[in-house]
């Protein structure tokens, strides 16, 4: 388990796939993380999440210090050392995502010896987009109308950070 300022990092419990399932059915919340029609994802759908979990590097639920809720999932997957993170929406615009990316990519770096962390960001996603560029992610390019939403085409965004870049920003602070 990690701890950052706000948040508990610790890893998926059994009971915790329940959750994960309704992170992903929130309409608010499924449409940022694939590019995969946005419909409903019935109970076959925690197979895929068990499986998810097992593959991944990392793959953590990140709840509250304050009373322990659990408020989004972040993970690292192997080899590419691609991330993705979810959170509920109503905990959007705390802060919790910067703490929680910032935290994945120190750890990443630090004690993984990672080379590189890539992530895709849908181009409406601006917040996210925001967050990911403040931690140090650089735009490496653009698969063009790749997503459809609310009823039009958008651009998915690739974005990463390597090892020396954020070793650079560490040597500035």
């Amino acid at each position: 388990m990690f701890e950052t300022n706000n948040l508990r990092i610790r890893a998926v419990h059994n009971t915790d796939i329940i959750k994960l399932h309704d992170l992903w059915n929130d309409l608010r919340v499924q449409k940022t993380l694939s590019p995969a029609h946005v419909i409903p994802l019935g109970i076959k759908f925690e197979d895929t999440l068990r499986s998810w979990v097992s593959d991944s590097l990392l793959y953590c639920i990140i709840e509250t210090k304050a009373d322990s809720e659990c408020i989004g999932k972040c993970k690292a997957k192997n080899q590419d050392a691609r991330l993705g993170l979810a959170l509920l929406p109503e905990f959007w615009g705390r802060g919790y995502a910067t703490e929680i990316v910032g935290f994945v990519v120190d750890y990443a770096f630090r004690e993984l010896a990672l080379h590189r962390i890539t992530l895709n960001v849908f181009e409406s996603n601006v917040r996210a987009i925001r967050v990911y560029e403040k931690i140090g992610f650089v735009r490496e390019g653009v698969q063009r109308k790749a997503n459809w939403m609310e009823g039009r085409w958008e651009d998915v965004i690739w974005m990463a950070i390597l090892r020396e870049e954020w070793k650079a920003e560490q040597t500035s602070t």
